[in-house]
């Protein structure tokens, strides 16, 4: 725990409150929020505090006078509507290592020599002020490592100002209101690692404000205006490992964009303009191994665009226009393990488009427009553990198709219009533990539905029109476990259930119900018949089963169900009950 104490100078220090902060908090959200937090009074000596939390609404406070009683601080929070911090107010802190400004918005400006002889100081976080930057105001801390200028409606960037810090490793400047960046800016910064800019209004990007600042891994500008990027934006910048470009209005990525950034790892370009992208735009990163380009407006890739990036792991392209995935689109993705393609309005798939896809195990087609899956659909993507093809509208699948993912695990085909279970040419898809069908239009499970899936542990069958459900349906699924299954009628749901010995194992309230042999392994069952009744079953490894079926009687579905259903539905529940 580190104990930070609460000073008011208009109450005097005899009434110093202090607050415990655990190491698992985060101390700068904590002291954003302390009113909330539960005080005692302080009982140790004045002079030893060394974290403290200055709460001021009098400029009468501002002052060296008002931090008098303090000799060691090393952690200051100044809570105040002063307008400035003026020279000497911190004179005689020197062992201070932490300053932070909060949400002040009177201040104004810092004078020269408020910072003077902070050799020890190592961040500074001034946020939510009205700050005028002036060159020399940073003087004084020839050590500071971090610097927090972020929320201070900042313009502009006095060329000259981040010359005293020299050491700086991490400056944030978010959320002001910065619209160019002069020559030189960053000049004198070696050790500079992380720039954040985002949420300013930059509209172009000047290389020429980043001399001699060669350790850069970081850059953040996201959420600004950039409508293009020159050739080679980014050449001074080669030690650059991540780049955010995310939230601005570039239209295309020209082939010399990303030329001096040989180390780049991390590239993202989501919630853009793009259309369209250069079939060398990625030739300068070879060592990317993530790319992000969600939310764009990109109706087709080149059949060259991503061949040189095998090392690519990460890919996202998400919410995009592209109908059509051709042959070869991916090719050079020989190393993507994660590939997400969600809402692209995607309505086809060339057979083998997803050639080169050698690593993939992770796939995600969700929320597109297929309406068929071809032969070999997935052929090279041999590795597949994991594939999404929900909320499509897809109704047919072809039997070649699932012929070559040997290691598929989790297949999701919820919420299209498939009528039956989709299979594959060997009848073999005992790779796959859990299969999700909800939502589709599947009327009846035969002997030979479910045969392909004999290592099944979780079949979804919810929110379908099932009618029919053959004895021996679940005959090869001794591994289910987990079975949810909506039926069209009551007639179906109640057939069903007396199948199973369900009705006539249960005798009273709570007691044992004895599965058949095919679903000896089941933990759980959840099945209901057209929103009218609903079945939770739990059962144990030793096959008995406590069950409880729920009356709807209640609900809206009951309207439209004649008389005869509602009886048929209570004898039901009344065979569970008694």
């Amino acid at each position: 725990m580190e104990s930070w104490y609460i000073y008011n100078p208009l109450l005097g220090v005899t009434n110093i409150r202090k607050i415990e902060i655990s190491a698992d908090e985060c101390i700068e959200n904590v002291l954003q929020e302390i009113e909330g937090r539960i005080s005692k009074g302080c009982s140790g000596s004045i002079e030893e505090i060394e974290n403290l939390i200055l709460q001021s609404q009098s400029e009468s406070d501002n002052h060296p006078q008002t931090f008098g009683p303090f000799g060691k601080i090393k952690q200051l929070y100044l809570i105040c509507n002063w307008e400035t911090l003026g020279e000497g107010l911190l004179d005689g802190f020197d062992d201070l290592e932490g300053l932070y400004v909060r949400t002040n918005s009177s201040l104004r400006s810092i004078e020269r020599g408020f910072f003077r002889n902070k050799s020890n100081l190592k961040k500074v976080a001034i946020n939510n002020c009205k700050l005028e930057l002036e060159p020399g105001m940073l003087k004084g801390m020839p050590n500071l490592k971090e610097l927090d200028l972020s929320r201070n409606q900042i313009e502009e960037l006095p060329v000259g100002l981040l010359t005293d810090v020299p050491d700086i490793e991490t400056l944030t400047l978010a959320h002001n209101d910065i619209r160019s960046l002069l020559t030189k800016v960053f000049y004198g910064l070696p050790l500079l690692v992380n720039l954040d800019l985002s949420f300013n209004r930059l509209q172009g990007w000047n290389d020429e404000a980043f001399s001699y600042v060669n350790m850069l891994l970081h850059l953040n500008i996201s959420n600004n205006a950039i409508k293009e990027l020159t050739p080679a934006s980014f050449k001074r910048l080669n030690s650059l490992v991540t780049l955010n470009l995310d939230g601005n209005y570039l239209e295309s990525l020209e082939k010399d964009s990303f030329i001096g950034l040989p180390r780049l790892d991390h590239l993202s370009v989501n919630n853009n303009k793009l259309q369209e992208i250069d079939t060398y735009t990625f030739d300068a990163i070879r060592k990317l191994k993530v790319l992000l380009l969600e939310n764009n407006e990109i109706s087709i890739f080149g059949p060259e665009v991503f061949h040189n990036l095998g090392k690519v792991e990460f890919f996202t392209c998400n919410r995009n226009s592209t109908p059509k995935l051709e042959l070869d689109t991916f090719k050079g993705f020989s190393g993507v393990t994660t590939l997400h393609l969600t809402n692209m309005n995607i309505e086809t798939l060339d057979e083998d488009w997803c050639s080169g896809l050698y690593s993939v195990t992770d796939l995600d087609l969700s929320q597109n427009r297929l309406t068929h899956l071809p032969p070999y659909a997935f052929r090279c993507a041999k590795a597949l553990t994991k594939l999404n093809l929900r909320d499509n509208l897809i109704e047919t699948v072809d039997t070649r198709t699932f012929d070559t993912v040997f290691n598929l695990q989790h297949l999701d085909l919820s919420n299209n219009k498939l009528r039956q279970v989709p299979s594959n040419s060997y009848d073999n898809l005992c790779s796959v533990l859990t299969l999700n069908l909800a939502h589709n239009l599947i009327v009846s499970l035969n002997p030979l539905s479910l045969i392909a899936f004999r290592g099944l542990n979780k079949l979804d069958l919810s929110y379908n029109q099932i009618e029919i459900i053959e004895p021996d349906a679940f005959l090869a699924n001794h591994k289910l476990v987990s079975l949810s299954v909506s039926f069209g009628c009551v007639k179906a749901a109640t057939s069903w259930i007396a199948s199973t010995n369900l009705v006539d194992g249960a005798k009273k309230p709570g007691s044992a119900i004895h599965l058949p042999e095919q679903l000896r392994n089941l933990a759980r069952i959840e099945f209901d018949s057209c929103g009218m009744t609903h079945v939770d079953i739990d059962c144990n490894l030793n096959t008995s089963t406590v069950a409880k079926l729920v009356d709807d009687s209640k609900t809206d579905a009951w309207t439209t169900k004649t008389d005869d259903d509602i009886a048929q539905v209570k004898q039901s529940i009344t065979h569970f009950i008694h």
